[in-house]
């Protein structure tokens, strides 16, 4: 189970790493790469027919975290957790 604090309108992460709105997809599939003993089970979601038509998904599936992307410009654009059972938040 992860342990993250929440920054409202701005990030989900801990100590080690951080998603934040804004970042470059690149950068969160090299979070990922680098964390991959802690987050597992990562499924990449998109289009194949209009690939710029639809977000990039990172989701997170054990972990209960979706990182949506906007197509063109591929930046995180929405955090969302979806299942808080699998994920404790701190709020500051």
């Amino acid at each position: 189970m992860l342990d993250l604090e929440v920054v409202p309108e701005r990030s989900l992460g801990n100590e080690q790493w951080e998603f934040a709105l804004g970042m470059p997809f690149s950068q969160a599939i090299s979070i990922l790469q680098k964390h991959c003993r802690i987050i597992k089970n990562v499924q990449v979601l998109y289009s194949e027919q209009t690939p710029l038509s639809h977000d990039l998904i990172l989701n997170l599936t054990q972990d209960g975290i979706k990182l949506l992307f906007d197509a063109t410009n591929q930046r995180l654009k929405v955090i969302e957790v979806y299942d808080l059972s699998k994920v404790k938040l701190k709020y500051w």
